[in-house]
Protein backbone atom coordinates (compact mmCIF):
# COMPACT_ATOMS: atom_id res chain seq x y z
CA UNK A 1 0.00 0.00 0.00
CA UNK A 2 1.59 3.27 -1.10
CA UNK A 3 2.12 5.68 1.59
CA UNK A 4 2.75 9.21 2.28
CA UNK A 5 6.61 9.94 2.94
CA UNK A 6 7.30 11.10 6.06
CA UNK A 7 10.14 14.07 6.62
CA UNK A 8 13.23 11.39 7.61
CA UNK A 9 12.16 9.64 4.05
CA UNK A 10 13.21 10.43 0.52
CA UNK A 11 11.21 11.87 -1.79
CA UNK A 12 10.96 11.76 -5.54
CA UNK A 13 10.45 15.25 -6.16
CA UNK A 14 11.73 18.09 -5.34
CA UNK A 15 12.24 19.54 -1.57
CA UNK A 16 9.21 21.70 -0.94
CA UNK A 17 9.27 24.32 1.63
CA UNK A 18 7.00 22.82 4.46
CA UNK A 19 3.92 25.17 5.14
CA UNK A 20 3.19 27.47 8.01
CA UNK A 21 0.65 26.03 9.86
CA UNK A 22 -1.85 28.85 11.11
CA UNK A 23 -1.28 30.18 14.50
CA UNK A 24 -3.85 29.21 16.78
CA UNK A 25 -6.25 31.55 18.60
CA UNK A 26 -4.79 33.20 21.54
CA UNK A 27 -7.70 32.17 24.00
CA UNK A 28 -7.83 28.28 22.45
CA UNK A 29 -6.96 26.11 25.11
CA UNK A 30 -4.68 22.77 24.79
CA UNK A 31 -5.80 20.08 23.03
CA UNK A 32 -5.13 16.62 25.26
CA UNK A 33 -3.54 14.32 22.67
CA UNK A 34 -5.80 11.84 21.11
CA UNK A 35 -6.43 8.98 23.12
CA UNK A 36 -6.75 5.58 20.38
CA UNK A 37 -9.25 3.53 21.46
CA UNK A 38 -9.54 0.31 23.41
CA UNK A 39 -9.05 -2.44 21.67
CA UNK A 40 -8.18 -6.60 21.64
CA UNK A 41 -5.37 -6.11 19.26
CA UNK A 42 -1.41 -6.03 19.66
CA UNK A 43 1.45 -8.44 19.89
CA UNK A 44 -0.82 -10.99 22.79
CA UNK A 45 -4.55 -9.85 22.21
CA UNK A 46 -6.56 -9.83 24.60
CA UNK A 47 -8.92 -12.34 23.47
CA UNK A 48 -5.01 -14.66 23.27
CA UNK A 49 -4.72 -14.05 26.97
CA UNK A 50 -8.31 -15.32 27.65
CA UNK A 51 -7.45 -18.55 26.04
CA UNK A 52 -4.50 -19.21 28.14
CA UNK A 53 -5.83 -18.08 31.17
CA UNK A 54 -8.99 -20.56 30.62
CA UNK A 55 -6.97 -23.05 29.36
CA UNK A 56 -4.52 -22.99 32.40
CA UNK A 57 -6.70 -22.86 35.41
CA UNK A 58 -8.66 -25.43 33.87
CA UNK A 59 -5.79 -27.87 32.99
CA UNK A 60 -5.43 -26.99 36.67
CA UNK A 61 -8.75 -27.23 38.19
CA UNK A 62 -9.21 -31.21 36.46
CA UNK A 63 -6.02 -32.26 37.75
CA UNK A 64 -7.52 -31.40 41.42
CA UNK A 65 -10.64 -33.25 40.31
CA UNK A 66 -9.46 -36.26 39.32
CA UNK A 67 -7.29 -37.07 42.16
CA UNK A 68 -9.02 -35.04 45.16
CA UNK A 69 -11.36 -37.93 46.35
CA UNK A 70 -8.19 -40.12 46.41
CA UNK A 71 -6.10 -37.76 48.64
CA UNK A 72 -9.34 -37.26 51.10
CA UNK A 73 -9.79 -40.96 51.68
CA UNK A 74 -6.09 -41.42 52.14
CA UNK A 75 -5.80 -39.02 55.07
CA UNK A 76 -8.07 -41.44 56.77
CA UNK A 77 -11.90 -39.67 56.08
CA UNK A 78 -14.47 -42.25 56.02
CA UNK A 79 -16.84 -42.46 53.36
CA UNK A 80 -19.37 -40.11 54.88
CA UNK A 81 -16.83 -37.11 55.86
CA UNK A 82 -15.78 -36.88 52.16
CA UNK A 83 -19.25 -36.46 50.97
CA UNK A 84 -19.86 -33.79 53.88
CA UNK A 85 -16.46 -32.01 53.30
CA UNK A 86 -17.66 -31.99 49.33
CA UNK A 87 -21.03 -30.78 49.97
CA UNK A 88 -19.84 -28.15 52.47
CA UNK A 89 -17.73 -26.58 50.02
CA UNK A 90 -20.15 -26.85 47.07
CA UNK A 91 -22.58 -25.14 49.66
CA UNK A 92 -20.25 -22.14 50.43
CA UNK A 93 -19.60 -21.95 46.66
CA UNK A 94 -23.02 -21.53 46.06
CA UNK A 95 -23.83 -19.39 48.67
CA UNK A 96 -21.05 -17.08 47.30
CA UNK A 97 -21.80 -17.50 43.63
CA UNK A 98 -24.70 -14.36 43.02
CA UNK A 99 -23.01 -11.85 45.55
CA UNK A 100 -19.46 -12.69 43.71
CA UNK A 101 -21.13 -11.27 40.34
CA UNK A 102 -22.54 -8.41 42.09
CA UNK A 103 -18.99 -7.47 43.64
CA UNK A 104 -17.41 -7.76 40.37
CA UNK A 105 -19.87 -5.28 38.96
CA UNK A 106 -19.37 -3.31 41.74
CA UNK A 107 -15.60 -2.98 42.20
CA UNK A 108 -14.49 -4.22 38.51
CA UNK A 109 -13.77 -7.56 37.19
CA UNK A 110 -10.76 -7.74 36.78
CA UNK A 111 -10.03 -7.23 40.76
CA UNK A 112 -12.12 -9.71 41.33
CA UNK A 113 -10.53 -11.94 38.75
CA UNK A 114 -7.20 -11.35 41.00
CA UNK A 115 -9.17 -11.86 44.26
CA UNK A 116 -10.79 -15.18 43.15
CA UNK A 117 -7.76 -16.47 41.72
CA UNK A 118 -5.70 -15.93 44.99
CA UNK A 119 -8.10 -17.58 46.85
CA UNK A 120 -9.26 -20.64 44.79
CA UNK A 121 -5.14 -21.17 44.05
CA UNK A 122 -4.59 -20.90 48.06
CA UNK A 123 -6.84 -23.63 48.53
CA UNK A 124 -5.66 -26.21 46.65
CA UNK A 125 -2.08 -25.76 47.56
CA UNK A 126 -3.25 -26.10 51.23
CA UNK A 127 -5.28 -28.92 50.26
CA UNK A 128 -2.56 -30.45 48.41
CA UNK A 129 -0.02 -29.61 51.50
CA UNK A 130 -2.19 -30.59 54.42
CA UNK A 131 -1.71 -33.53 56.73
CA UNK A 132 -4.84 -33.20 58.36
CA UNK A 133 -8.63 -33.17 57.63
CA UNK A 134 -9.18 -29.94 59.17
CA UNK A 135 -6.78 -28.45 56.94
CA UNK A 136 -8.18 -30.03 54.14
CA UNK A 137 -11.47 -29.46 54.71
CA UNK A 138 -10.23 -25.79 54.50
CA UNK A 139 -8.49 -26.07 51.18
CA UNK A 140 -11.57 -27.93 49.81
CA UNK A 141 -13.62 -24.60 50.92
CA UNK A 142 -11.16 -22.33 49.73
CA UNK A 143 -11.15 -23.60 46.19
CA UNK A 144 -14.91 -23.61 45.92
CA UNK A 145 -14.88 -20.09 47.37
CA UNK A 146 -12.03 -18.89 44.65
CA UNK A 147 -13.59 -20.38 42.18
CA UNK A 148 -16.85 -18.67 42.73
CA UNK A 149 -15.23 -14.96 43.05
CA UNK A 150 -13.37 -15.40 39.62
CA UNK A 151 -16.56 -17.26 37.35
CA UNK A 152 -17.51 -15.08 34.96
CA UNK A 153 -14.92 -12.24 35.33
CA UNK A 154 -13.27 -13.52 32.24
CA UNK A 155 -15.66 -13.72 30.03
CA UNK A 156 -17.41 -10.06 31.53
CA UNK A 157 -14.02 -8.09 31.04
CA UNK A 158 -13.95 -8.87 27.22
CA UNK A 159 -17.82 -8.91 26.51
CA UNK A 160 -17.80 -5.01 28.55
CA UNK A 161 -15.40 -3.76 25.84
CA UNK A 162 -17.89 -4.79 22.88
CA UNK A 163 -19.08 -1.70 20.99
CA UNK A 164 -21.96 -1.58 18.72
CA UNK A 165 -20.04 -2.87 15.87
CA UNK A 166 -20.33 -6.48 14.53
CA UNK A 167 -21.45 -7.29 18.32
CA UNK A 168 -22.98 -10.57 17.78
CA UNK A 169 -20.18 -11.63 15.72
CA UNK A 170 -17.46 -10.39 18.32
CA UNK A 171 -19.45 -11.62 21.36
CA UNK A 172 -19.92 -15.01 19.49
CA UNK A 173 -15.89 -15.42 19.39
CA UNK A 174 -15.36 -14.46 23.03
CA UNK A 175 -17.81 -17.01 24.37
CA UNK A 176 -16.73 -19.81 22.26
CA UNK A 177 -12.64 -18.76 22.65
CA UNK A 178 -13.32 -19.26 26.24
CA UNK A 179 -15.49 -22.53 25.65
CA UNK A 180 -12.60 -24.40 23.69
CA UNK A 181 -9.88 -23.29 26.13
CA UNK A 182 -11.78 -24.39 28.49
CA UNK A 183 -12.47 -27.77 26.63
CA UNK A 184 -8.67 -27.60 25.96
CA UNK A 185 -7.45 -27.47 29.71
CA UNK A 186 -9.64 -30.17 30.37
CA UNK A 187 -7.87 -32.14 27.97
CA UNK A 188 -4.53 -31.52 29.25
CA UNK A 189 -5.23 -31.99 32.58
CA UNK A 190 -6.44 -35.49 31.75
CA UNK A 191 -3.46 -35.97 29.96
CA UNK A 192 -1.41 -34.86 32.27
CA UNK A 193 -3.24 -36.78 35.35
CA UNK A 194 -2.12 -40.02 33.46
CA UNK A 195 1.39 -39.16 32.27
CA UNK A 196 2.65 -37.19 35.92
CA UNK A 197 0.75 -39.60 37.93
CA UNK A 198 3.19 -42.23 37.35
CA UNK A 199 6.02 -40.65 38.95
CA UNK A 200 4.43 -37.55 41.12
CA UNK A 201 1.82 -37.73 44.26
CA UNK A 202 -1.55 -37.11 43.85
CA UNK A 203 -1.35 -34.10 46.79
CA UNK A 204 1.84 -33.00 44.74
CA UNK A 205 0.06 -32.62 41.58
CA UNK A 206 -2.72 -30.76 43.45
CA UNK A 207 -0.38 -28.34 45.17
CA UNK A 208 1.55 -27.67 41.45
CA UNK A 209 -2.23 -26.76 40.42
CA UNK A 210 -2.92 -24.26 43.06
CA UNK A 211 0.64 -22.72 41.87
CA UNK A 212 -0.49 -22.02 39.06
CA UNK A 213 -3.51 -20.58 39.65
CA UNK A 214 -1.71 -18.18 42.02
CA UNK A 215 0.83 -17.37 39.34
CA UNK A 216 -1.92 -16.59 37.29
CA UNK A 217 -3.23 -14.17 40.06
CA UNK A 218 -0.09 -12.08 40.57
CA UNK A 219 -0.14 -11.93 36.60
CA UNK A 220 -3.86 -10.71 36.01
CA UNK A 221 -3.23 -6.73 37.07
CA UNK A 222 -0.63 -6.91 33.80
CA UNK A 223 -2.49 -8.89 31.41
CA UNK A 224 -5.75 -7.75 31.51
CA UNK A 225 -7.02 -3.88 31.89
CA UNK A 226 -8.33 -2.08 34.50
CA UNK A 227 -12.44 -2.56 34.47
CA UNK A 228 -14.58 0.38 35.65
CA UNK A 229 -16.58 -0.15 38.77
CA UNK A 230 -19.81 1.01 40.51
CA UNK A 231 -19.08 2.55 43.58
CA UNK A 232 -22.26 4.01 44.16
CA UNK A 233 -24.54 0.97 43.97
CA UNK A 234 -25.08 -1.47 46.68
CA UNK A 235 -24.17 -5.41 46.29
CA UNK A 236 -27.60 -6.08 47.16
CA UNK A 237 -29.32 -3.45 45.06
CA UNK A 238 -27.02 -5.39 41.79
CA UNK A 239 -27.95 -8.82 43.10
CA UNK A 240 -32.10 -8.00 43.46
CA UNK A 241 -32.01 -6.27 39.96
CA UNK A 242 -30.19 -8.83 38.71
CA UNK A 243 -32.37 -11.84 39.75
CA UNK A 244 -35.42 -9.68 39.06
CA UNK A 245 -34.23 -9.61 35.01
CA UNK A 246 -33.13 -12.91 35.15
CA UNK A 247 -36.46 -13.98 36.13
CA UNK A 248 -38.55 -11.62 33.90
CA UNK A 249 -40.08 -12.98 30.91
CA UNK A 250 -37.03 -11.62 28.79
CA UNK A 251 -34.60 -14.64 29.90
CA UNK A 252 -36.97 -17.56 30.91
CA UNK A 253 -35.91 -19.16 27.63
CA UNK A 254 -32.45 -19.09 28.35
CA UNK A 255 -33.02 -20.36 31.75
CA UNK A 256 -34.88 -23.36 30.09
CA UNK A 257 -32.26 -24.24 28.21
CA UNK A 258 -28.90 -22.94 30.40
CA UNK A 259 -30.92 -26.04 32.95
CA UNK A 260 -31.67 -28.62 30.35
CA UNK A 261 -28.07 -28.47 29.39
CA UNK A 262 -26.99 -28.91 32.82
CA UNK A 263 -28.93 -31.64 33.34
CA UNK A 264 -28.04 -33.15 30.55
CA UNK A 265 -24.41 -32.85 31.32
CA UNK A 266 -24.76 -33.74 35.01
CA UNK A 267 -26.16 -37.35 33.69
CA UNK A 268 -23.44 -37.74 31.66
CA UNK A 269 -21.17 -37.16 34.33
CA UNK A 270 -22.59 -39.67 37.17
CA UNK A 271 -23.79 -42.03 34.63
CA UNK A 272 -20.53 -42.77 32.29
CA UNK A 273 -18.31 -44.53 35.03
CA UNK A 274 -21.15 -46.54 36.30
CA UNK A 275 -22.14 -47.75 32.25
CA UNK A 276 -18.84 -48.19 31.49
CA UNK A 277 -18.02 -50.40 34.66
CA UNK A 278 -21.60 -52.44 33.73
CA UNK A 279 -20.23 -52.77 29.89
CA UNK A 280 -16.68 -53.72 30.34
CA UNK A 281 -15.78 -54.19 33.74
CA UNK A 282 -13.65 -52.42 36.54
CA UNK A 283 -10.36 -54.35 36.08
CA UNK A 284 -8.22 -51.47 34.11
CA UNK A 285 -8.80 -47.92 35.07
CA UNK A 286 -6.94 -47.16 32.66
CA UNK A 287 -9.76 -47.71 30.26
CA UNK A 288 -11.70 -45.25 32.45
CA UNK A 289 -8.71 -42.55 31.53
CA UNK A 290 -8.69 -43.60 27.50
CA UNK A 291 -12.36 -42.75 27.48
CA UNK A 292 -12.54 -39.34 29.60
CA UNK A 293 -10.09 -37.90 27.42
CA UNK A 294 -12.14 -39.25 23.62
CA UNK A 295 -15.52 -37.50 25.71
CA UNK A 296 -13.09 -34.12 26.09
CA UNK A 297 -12.06 -34.23 23.22
CA UNK A 298 -15.54 -34.55 21.54
CA UNK A 299 -16.84 -31.27 23.90
CA UNK A 300 -13.39 -29.44 22.54
CA UNK A 301 -14.95 -30.10 18.98
CA UNK A 302 -18.26 -29.32 19.61
CA UNK A 303 -17.69 -26.31 21.55
CA UNK A 304 -14.84 -25.30 18.21
CA UNK A 305 -18.06 -26.28 15.76
CA UNK A 306 -20.20 -23.45 17.27
CA UNK A 307 -18.01 -20.89 14.82
CA UNK A 308 -19.92 -22.37 11.85
CA UNK A 309 -23.52 -22.07 13.19
CA UNK A 310 -25.84 -18.99 12.58
CA UNK A 311 -23.85 -16.82 15.44
CA UNK A 312 -27.36 -14.27 15.00
CA UNK A 313 -29.73 -17.15 15.71
CA UNK A 314 -28.00 -18.74 19.09
CA UNK A 315 -31.89 -19.08 20.36
CA UNK A 316 -33.17 -20.88 17.66
CA UNK A 317 -29.88 -23.48 17.56
CA UNK A 318 -29.42 -24.01 20.55
CA UNK A 319 -32.42 -25.54 22.22
CA UNK A 320 -32.59 -27.92 18.70
CA UNK A 321 -29.06 -29.07 19.77
CA UNK A 322 -30.46 -29.31 23.38
CA UNK A 323 -33.40 -31.74 22.18
CA UNK A 324 -30.63 -34.33 20.70
CA UNK A 325 -28.11 -34.62 23.01
CA UNK A 326 -30.17 -37.73 25.45
CA UNK A 327 -30.53 -39.74 22.54
CA UNK A 328 -27.10 -41.09 22.48
CA UNK A 329 -27.16 -41.70 26.08
CA UNK A 330 -30.85 -43.45 25.77
CA UNK A 331 -29.36 -45.71 22.88
CA UNK A 332 -26.31 -46.65 24.86
CA UNK A 333 -27.74 -47.26 27.65
CA UNK A 334 -29.93 -49.90 26.57
CA UNK A 335 -27.21 -51.17 23.72
CA UNK A 336 -28.52 -49.93 20.79
CA UNK A 337 -25.29 -48.35 20.21
CA UNK A 338 -21.52 -48.26 21.17
CA UNK A 339 -21.14 -47.02 24.45
CA UNK A 340 -18.34 -45.22 23.54
CA UNK A 341 -20.00 -44.20 20.64
CA UNK A 342 -22.66 -42.77 22.54
CA UNK A 343 -20.62 -40.50 25.20
CA UNK A 344 -18.75 -38.93 22.48
CA UNK A 345 -21.69 -37.96 20.22
CA UNK A 346 -23.16 -36.70 23.51
CA UNK A 347 -20.41 -34.76 24.58
CA UNK A 348 -19.63 -33.30 21.20
CA UNK A 349 -23.53 -31.86 21.38
CA UNK A 350 -22.93 -30.54 24.86
CA UNK A 351 -20.07 -28.76 23.88
CA UNK A 352 -22.24 -27.35 20.66
CA UNK A 353 -24.89 -26.65 22.59
CA UNK A 354 -22.43 -25.08 25.47
CA UNK A 355 -21.43 -22.37 23.23
CA UNK A 356 -24.95 -21.21 21.74
CA UNK A 357 -26.71 -20.92 25.29
CA UNK A 358 -23.63 -18.96 26.71
CA UNK A 359 -23.53 -16.55 23.07
CA UNK A 360 -27.33 -16.19 23.59
CA UNK A 361 -27.10 -15.26 27.39
CA UNK A 362 -23.86 -12.69 26.72
CA UNK A 363 -25.76 -11.24 23.65
CA UNK A 364 -28.75 -10.60 26.49
CA UNK A 365 -26.92 -9.25 29.73
CA UNK A 366 -26.22 -5.67 30.28
CA UNK A 367 -22.60 -4.48 30.86
CA UNK A 368 -23.75 -2.60 34.68
CA UNK A 369 -24.64 -6.08 35.95
CA UNK A 370 -23.03 -8.58 33.63
CA UNK A 371 -21.28 -11.05 35.99
CA UNK A 372 -24.40 -10.67 38.55
CA UNK A 373 -26.86 -11.95 35.83
CA UNK A 374 -24.47 -14.67 34.73
CA UNK A 375 -23.69 -15.57 38.44
CA UNK A 376 -27.69 -16.13 38.75
CA UNK A 377 -27.94 -17.75 35.62
CA UNK A 378 -25.66 -20.29 37.44
CA UNK A 379 -26.94 -20.48 40.64
CA UNK A 380 -30.06 -21.79 38.95
CA UNK A 381 -28.51 -24.17 36.52
CA UNK A 382 -26.75 -25.21 40.01
CA UNK A 383 -30.00 -26.33 41.38
CA UNK A 384 -30.75 -28.48 38.11
CA UNK A 385 -27.44 -30.13 38.69
CA UNK A 386 -28.53 -31.08 42.36
CA UNK A 387 -31.60 -32.50 41.43
CA UNK A 388 -30.38 -34.26 38.68
CA UNK A 389 -27.54 -36.25 40.65
CA UNK A 390 -29.77 -37.20 43.56
CA UNK A 391 -32.66 -37.75 41.12
CA UNK A 392 -29.98 -40.31 39.19
CA UNK A 393 -29.12 -42.54 42.30
CA UNK A 394 -32.26 -42.62 43.54
CA UNK A 395 -33.92 -43.76 40.23
CA UNK A 396 -30.63 -46.07 39.43
CA UNK A 397 -31.72 -47.79 42.57
CA UNK A 398 -35.58 -48.44 41.94
CA UNK A 399 -35.00 -49.34 38.21
CA UNK A 400 -31.61 -49.57 37.25
CA UNK A 401 -29.30 -47.42 34.49
CA UNK A 402 -30.94 -47.28 31.65
CA UNK A 403 -34.13 -46.19 33.38
CA UNK A 404 -32.85 -43.35 34.91
CA UNK A 405 -30.62 -42.18 31.92
CA UNK A 406 -33.82 -42.48 30.01
CA UNK A 407 -35.54 -40.06 32.93
CA UNK A 408 -33.71 -37.72 33.10
CA UNK A 409 -32.80 -37.64 29.25
CA UNK A 410 -36.90 -36.89 29.02
CA UNK A 411 -36.70 -33.95 31.76
CA UNK A 412 -33.53 -32.43 29.47
CA UNK A 413 -35.26 -32.98 25.91
CA UNK A 414 -39.04 -31.49 27.61
CA UNK A 415 -36.60 -28.49 29.17
CA UNK A 416 -34.85 -27.89 25.75
CA UNK A 417 -38.40 -28.02 23.90
CA UNK A 418 -39.97 -25.75 26.57
CA UNK A 419 -36.99 -22.95 25.30
CA UNK A 420 -38.71 -23.06 21.87
CA UNK A 421 -42.14 -22.52 22.27
CA UNK A 422 -41.09 -19.86 25.29
CA UNK A 423 -38.95 -18.12 22.67
CA UNK A 424 -41.87 -18.03 20.37
CA UNK A 425 -44.06 -17.13 23.08
CA UNK A 426 -41.80 -14.38 24.06
CA UNK A 427 -40.09 -12.44 21.37
CA UNK A 428 -38.48 -9.99 23.75
CA UNK A 429 -36.14 -13.21 24.59
CA UNK A 430 -34.17 -12.33 20.99
CA UNK A 431 -34.15 -9.17 20.90
CA UNK A 432 -30.64 -8.86 21.12
CA UNK A 433 -30.69 -4.84 20.81
CA UNK A 434 -32.00 -4.59 24.04
CA UNK A 435 -28.97 -4.86 25.79
CA UNK A 436 -27.31 -2.51 23.89
CA UNK A 437 -30.23 0.30 24.50
CA UNK A 438 -29.82 -0.32 28.03
CA UNK A 439 -26.45 0.34 27.90
CA UNK A 440 -26.57 3.34 26.40
CA UNK A 441 -29.61 4.90 28.68
CA UNK A 442 -26.94 4.40 31.75
CA UNK A 443 -24.60 6.52 29.79
CA UNK A 444 -26.46 9.28 28.82
CA UNK A 445 -27.68 8.88 32.51
CA UNK A 446 -24.08 9.31 33.51
CA UNK A 447 -24.22 6.09 35.46
CA UNK A 448 -21.19 4.14 33.65
CA UNK A 449 -21.07 0.72 32.76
Amino acid sequence: MPTTPSADEPSNGPAQPAPTPPAAPPSAPPQPPAVAPATEGGRFPLLARLSLYTTVHTLADFAFGAVFVTVILARGADPWAVGATLAAGHLLGLLMEAPSGAMGDRYGHRRLLTAGLAVWGTGLVVLGTAEGLVLTVVGVCLGNVGASLKSGTLIAILVNRVGDRDRSRRIARIVRVGAVSARTGSVLGAASVMVAGTWLPAETMIALGGVLILLLAVLAPWCFPATPGQPDRRIGAIVLESVLLVASRRFVPQVALALSLMVATMLLVVAWQPMLLAEYGGGDVRLNGLVLLLMSLSLTAGAACARWVDRDSPHLWGPLVSTGIGLPLVLAAYGVVPLVAGLVVAEFLIGLGGVLSGVWSQLMFTDANRNTMFSAMTVATLVGSVATTGSFGWLWELRGIPFAVSALAVVALVLAVAAMVLTRLFPESADFTWAVRRNGAREDAGEGP
